[in-house]
């Protein structure tokens, strides 16, 4: 491959010639230097032999000797600057989404009928290498997604970004107060239908005997009550998104209904035998089991085969406590114009306490605490008794603090990113398996970590609270000093 100056570096694998072919036709005429690898073993003599970096990777899903997961983790090992688009046209849209998840700028769905559409994906990576993160974390926080830069929400988002663009239904799935609703609006105002309506409607709030209703409107004299002509959520959201809440609450009468209308496109009012036309993005969100509801006989199989073209997991608050003093800056910037703030220890407090409720529960406790206070310092005796006890409990007698959690977390990743790199998806699969285990640690094997670190730094308290980013009283706490 020859070397230019300034030249973008483009690698093209794919066993097809004429894939091959069309790319370097279509990318030296944007003047890229372009190499070709028609297998596996043709990527790693590149890999091999080439001195200088790729800017991009175009890397086919399924080859005769190579799977593409497993050269994107090579491309990526070797070049991690790189950015690999996968191009699928054998496997299921999940398996190119697995690839987003393992580091993948995008994909790419074969045929390439589209060649403004493809020539704009392409130009936005060529021209923009370093995916901009300030960016997407200022536009997620528009709809109330805010999270820090090493929080695991951070890589939901990135892939929800990437999908918004794509003709695919999602399922969220995350506990009660976890933001389903905000996900599904920044999915919405990420995507093309964004111009469009945004109808959502919570399965768990309506009443079964008005749940067709709502969903396919009804004509006039339909049933009693009905003394207009209504349209339903469906019709209301046309060319937009519908997003249903807690679609496990969903009677198994209206399942049958909604797996019709995702199938086709069509749909009756209540009480009309017109068949109506809805183009919708269908997002839906659980904070239950679907498969075990599935299991149970209280959820249809083939509903939930078409509700989860891609499924995102927003992970539980208690796992993300570094979001804890951003969300809480954030809301009370934002309901009291910057008048209030949280003192360090609050936040502290606030990060060492479990959160069932999730988010919601959090913006609730910040709510009354002002109320109830009215301060422009909101501090740590200012909490809910509840929450104080939970500080002061005995150490032996707690679980794991989170800001421990954190830290062996943070210790088990400089070892894991080593190694994650090179293995396949089943291997990371397994590795990560074993991280959930070391979250699950006893406090007690957290406090001998600390120990060890307290004596690197000969004892000194005041620097290992700053090295980890916590207080001295929480460090205290975990030592169980009075």
């Amino acid at each position: 491959m020859k070397e230019v100056k300034n030249m973008r570096r483009v690698l093209v694998v794919d066993d097809e010639i004429e894939v091959t072919s069309f790319f370097r036709y279509f990318l030296e005429d944007k003047s890229c230097d372009v190499a070709i690898a028609n297998s596996g073993r043709e990527v790693d003599e590149l890999l091999h032999r080439h001195p200088s970096a790729f800017h991009l990777a175009l890397v086919d899903l399924k080859l005769p000797d190579a799977n593409g997961l497993e050269l994107l983790a090579k491309i990526k090992t070797k070049y991690p600057d790189c950015e690999v688009m996968i191009m699928t046209g054998y496997s299921t849209v999940k398996s190119a989404v697995l690839a987003i998840q393992a580091g993948a700028k995008d994909y790419l769905e074969k045929p390439f009928d589209d060649l403004e559409s493809l020539e704009n994906i392409i130009n936005s990576v060529l021209l923009n290498p370093v995916g901009n993160t300030e960016k997407l974390n200022m536009e997620a926080a528009q709809y109330g997604i805010i999270y820090t830069n090493s929080s695991p929400l951070q890589k939901v988002i990135a892939v929800a970004e990437k999908l918004a663009k794509k003709a695919i239904n999602i399922l969220i799935e995350g506990e009660t107060g976890t933001g389903k609703e905000l996900m599904a609006r920044f999915i919405h105002g990420s995507s093309l239908r964004a111009p469009y309506p945004f109808v959502g409607i919570n399965c768990g709030a309506v009443p079964e005997s008005l749940m067709e209703s709502e969903l396919f409107g009804h004509e006039k004299g339909a049933f009693t009550g009905a003394i207009k002509t209504r349209k339903g959520y469906f019709e209301l959201a046309n060319n937009g998104t519908l997003f249903m809440d807690e679609i496990g609450e969903a009677p198994t009468s209206i399942q049958v209904k909604l797996l019709r209308v995702l199938e086709t496109g069509e749909f009756m009012r209540v009480g009309s035998e017109e068949i109506q036309k809805s183009n919708v993005r269908f997002i839906s969100a659980t904070n239950r089991n679907l498969e075990t509801e599935v299991e149970n006989k209280q959820f249809r199989a083939d509903l939930l085969y078409r509700l989860e073209g891609v499924k995102l997991s927003i992970p539980p608050l208690r796992e993300r406590p570094g979001d804890i003093p951003l969300i809480a800056q954030s809301y009370l910037d934002k309901k009291y114009g910057g008048e209030c703030r949280l003192d360090s220890d609050a936040a502290e407090i606030l990060k060492m306490y479990d959160w069932p409720g999730n988010v919601r529960q959090l913006l609730n406790v910040l709510n009354q605490t002002h109320v109830i206070h009215e301060c422009k310092c909101l501090k740590a005796d200012h909490l809910p008794p509840y929450l104080l006890q939970r500080a002061e409990h005995p150490v032996n007698q707690m679980p794991i603090d989170r800001q421990i959690e954190d830290f062996i977390e943070r210790e088990a990743e400089q070892f894991v990113q080593s190694l994650v790199n090179g293995l396949s998806q089943v291997e990371q699969i397994h590795l990560k398996k074993v991280m959930d285990r070391i979250r699950k640690m006893e406090r007690e094997i957290g406090r001998k970590v600390i120990e060890r670190r307290l004596s690197e730094t000969n004892r000194d308290r005041q620097l290992l609270s700053k090295k980890l980013n916590i207080s001295i009283r929480t460090l205290r706490y975990i030592l169980n000093e009075k």
